[in-house]
């Protein structure tokens, strides 16, 4: 029996200090970046947005970030040292809704930096959805200040395995760069027109009935009244250059025939009405940049943009050019409407 139980306690107290070896050194390499800054010589693997990003917002040192969709995804925040003076950090999400926006909005703030500029994309494709629709669901262990649910960081097999192990055991030499995050497969020989030609599933049939035009508002203005809007307000020294990627010709091909190019159209309207009377917002519409939209070498699917075009949007915004006011709007946004309506779709064989 005392054999047993001298058992029972050497495997306890061993199978305890492994607990506390695998926290400890989750805790001190920290690679979701929840209680520190990233060690100088750990090879840290980026590639999480779910899970890192409200970490990097929490303790990381920067002025200013830059929030937005994949849209956003080729973004390097070496351009915005250049062209701002800028240090900037990424805090993207793919497909990002929203409340994504406002979830992420709070971790900023909970950060001890001084924010000078946000630079956000916004989507009309996601700007209209739900108010309370997330693009992932929510891991609350990364996002609350409560430190008792951490355990799910703590002893989590993929942390210890991916993040952790991984990195080291494959000779990883350094960490992956914290300013092309998220972009570290970027191959321009993605880019093309044939390719994104054959990335594109066009729709074959249009809709036979045009979708009203104020379809999208009710959506569209209760998400910026939760979750867009009140920062702005509660911000008002920090400068926002909020901009409306360029998607390409072939996502208004898809708006012909669902039949719905007006009714994009108000939502830009929308925006612009809700967005332009804050003194501190700078608004462009890449939206409309025909030059762009309409050489499909720029993309590799019919929204998806090169970093050449990222890099041209950062300087465009460092000169303001694109800029779209209450005084321009309506010109902008019509031309827009015009291009899509009147496009030759039939020279890349479409219906």
């Amino acid at each position: 029996m005392k054999q047993t139980k001298k058992w029972l306690i050497t495997f306890l107290s061993i199978l305890l200090a492994g607990l506390l070896f695998i926290a400890a050194a989750v805790i001190y390499v920290d690679p979701f970046f929840q209680y520190h800054k990233p060690l100088s010589w750990f090879p840290y693997r980026l590639e999480n947005q779910l899970t890192q990003n409200p970490g990097m917002a929490k303790n990381l040192d920067y002025d200013s970030v830059l929030l937005g969709s994949s849209m956003t995804l080729r973004f390097d925040t070496r351009w915005f040292r250049e062209l701002f003076d800028l240090e900037t950090i990424k805090l993207t999400y793919n497909a990002a809704y929203p409340l994504d926006q406002a979830t992420i909005f709070e971790k900023i703030d909970e950060s001890d930096n001084s924010l000078k500029a946000v630079f956000l994309g916004i989507d009309i494709t996601t700007y209209c959805g739900s108010p309370d629709t997330r693009a992932y669901p929510l891991q609350t262990y990364l996002y609350d200040q409560n430190y008792f649910n951490d355990l799910e960081y703590l002893f989590n097999k993929d942390v210890l395995i991916q993040y952790l192990m991984t990195p080291i055991l494959k000779g990883q030499k350094e960490a992956d760069s914290f300013h092309t995050i998220y972009n570290k497969y970027y191959n321009p020989a993605d880019y093309s027109r044939d390719i994104a030609l054959a990335n594109y599933h066009p729709l074959t049939e249009r809709e036979p009935v045009p979708a009203k035009r104020d379809a999208y508002l009710d959506n569209l203005r209760e998400n910026m009244t939760l979750h867009i809007l009140p920062y702005l307000e509660k911000h008002s020294d920090v400068r926002f250059y909020i901009f409306f990627p360029p998607y390409s010709i072939l996502f208004w091909h898809d708006a012909m025939q669902k039949n719905n190019v007006a009714a994009r159209m108000a939502e830009y309207e929308c925006l612009v009405e809700l967005l332009a009377q804050y003194p501190n917002v700078e608004l462009y519409f890449f939206a409309g940049d025909e030059e762009i939209i309409t050489n499909l070498d720029n993309y590799t699917d019919y929204t998806h943009f090169s970093q050449e075009i990222s890099r041209l949007l950062t300087q465009y915004m460092a000169e303001g050019t694109d800029r779209i006011t209450l005084d321009n709007y309506k010109e902008k946004i019509q031309a827009l409407q015009q291009l899509a309506e009147n496009y030759d779709y039939g020279q890349w064989n479409l219906p």
